[in-house]
């Protein structure tokens, strides 16, 4: 048997999880920890976050393995995606991370299109100009913090920090790179016009490899720390949402999946780049080498079931299951939330509205308000959102029978069925929720040759499904609702109610 490591870089936590072959999950070891916002709209982290926790959830699963004669045959890492590290000549971070949630840069992004134009860097890069993606944060970096920006010798992200710290090799793949928008979408590689732009050289970014290549082997001294074969393969798996999707099968066209996390990314297939002439929808490398997925994100979600538990549940907080018990109050409201809204733009909104100043609301609450009726709408704000961003996606890709969901917040029935009734389709669950550890497994495998390709890993797994089908009723509701989000997030966006809560007040 077979046995791999799926190094999950998440944006709240990080996991190392031991698969077999046959794809099931033997062993995991987690880490949590936290972004800081050091002041309004700026999200950093410190880079030795991620290297400390590599190394004390590598050395979990290690210990683990030993104890029952395993042996590991590679690693392979998944990571959030789009935040910017600045590193020196030897290898060392000169400034916290800037995260993907930070919108430090709407300024630029607002230049950005002034000067080049939405629809001729969409059409290049398959994104959209916002402040989620990297080239605009090296030119905040080189506008705002210049000598950082002189002394760096790398920009890289999460992922490639990780593998870096690995390995000692400075490697990145097609989707991640897809996610800064200085990769050319057509043709996988670094485009030099867009370098230009950002005021940097080729060398300066890593080496781009397709999802699924072997970046390097295990550092020594790291292995000896962990317990781990010096030389190890390590996998560049790719983008923690690709690498869902193919563990979800979207790796052929009519597929969908929607996996909440931190955030929400919706994803289909697409065998060629796809463009929106409205810059909605997003397209970038998948996991599988040389196809595509068309993706509509959301920033903030699972983060504030999160941040809900935190700040309103202390009576929760010694709890095994404080989520369950959470679940259980919600179900005590019928759809709709007695009339309680949420709009989840925590930290702006991305896919369908693309607007950085939107701010997080619960709106319609009144003395009769509970706190099951604020979790209840923080569920059905969630699915709603996706729900328009999954109409988007139809008309892009045609129709979509099922979407295939995973992410911690799905361990809950009641998310999945507000789902069903969201998108008036039929939601599969799978047995694991961790896709993208599973679609970092599954890369491994092809890798090493052990499966000859993801969708033959998918269909391995296909028994292990929960179907959740929409509610008439529950349809009829959401339906009426989403008019009455849409007209509420009309008023705040157009008479500049965002903008003048921006900054400090």
């Amino acid at each position: 048997m077979v046995y791999v490591i799926a190094l999950d870089v998440g944006t709240s936590s990080m996991r190392a999880v031991l698969y077999n072959e046959q794809g099931t999950l033997v062993h995991t070891v987690g880490r949590e920890y936290h972004t800081v916002f050091p002041q309004p709209s700026h999200v950093e982290q410190d880079p030795l976050t991620w290297s400390g926790a590599a190394e004390e959830t590598l050395s979990g699963v290690a210990e683990y393995a030993k104890s029952r004669g395993i042996s590991i045959a590679a690693i392979s890492v998944t990571s959030q995606r789009a935040s910017l590290i600045p590193m020196d000549a030897q290898g060392i971070p000169l400034r916290p991370a800037i995260m993907w949630q930070d919108k430090r840069t709407i300024g630029i992004c607002d230049r950005l299109a002034r000067d080049y134009g939405l629809q001729a860097l969409h059409e290049r890069t398959g994104l959209r100009i916002n402040p989620f993606f990297v080239l605009n944060k090296i030119l905040w970096l080189k506008e705002n913090e210049p000598d950082i920006f002189g002394k760096t010798s790398r920009f890289i992200g999460v992922q490639d920090y990780v593998i870096y710290h690995l390995t000692g090799q400075y490697v990145t793949d097609w989707t991640q790179a897809s996610r800064t928008m200085l990769m050319d979408i057509s043709q996988f590689r670094w485009d030099e016009a867009l370098l230009k732009i950002a005021g940097i050289r080729e060398n300066q970014l890593c080496e781009l490899v397709p999802p699924g290549n072997v970046a390097g082997g295990l550092r020594a001294r790291l292995a000896r720390r962990c317990g781990l074969n010096v030389g190890l393969p390590v996998i560049v798996s790719g983008g923690d949402q690709q690498n869902a999707a193919i563990a979800l099968g979207v790796t052929r066209p009519g597929m969908a999946e929607a996996n909440t996390g931190t955030g929400s990314f919706l994803l289909s297939f697409a065998s060629k780049p796809v463009f929106d002439a409205k810059n909605r929808v997003l397209c970038q490398a998948a996991a599988i080498a040389g196809s595509y997925v068309t993706e509509t994100p959301i920033f903030n979600t699972g983060a504030i079931l999160r941040w809900f538990r935190e700040q309103f549940c202390p009576d929760l907080r010694q709890q095994p299951n404080p989520y369950a018990l959470m679940t259980d109050e919600a179900e005590q409201v019928p759809p709709g939330s007695n009339g309680v809204l949420l709009m989840p733009h925590f930290e702006g909104a991305a896919a369908p509205n693309w607007d950085p100043h939107a701010k997080g609301l619960f709106f319609n609450l009144g003395l009769a308000t509970t706190r099951g009726m604020m979790i209840r709408a923080i569920y059905e704000g969630i699915a709603m959102e996706i729900a328009a961003n999954l109409d988007l996606m139809r008309d892009l890709t045609g129709p979509i029978d099922a979407v295939h969901v995973a992410g911690g917040m799905t361990r809950a029935e009641l998310f999945c069925s507000i789902q069903a009734s969201a998108y008036n389709t039929r939601v599969i669950r799978h047995e694991n929720p961790e896709a993208s550890s599973l679609g970092a497994c599954s890369n491994a495998l092809v890798s090493l040759k052990v499966i000859p390709s993801a969708d033959a890993f998918f269909n391995r797994l296909a028994a292990g499904q929960d179907s959740f089908e929409p509610d008439a009723e529950a349809v009829r509701i959401y339906r009426r609702i989403a008019g009455k989000r849409h007209k509420l997030y009309q008023a705040l966006a157009q008479s500049d109610v965002y903008e003048a809560f921006m900054g400090s007040v």
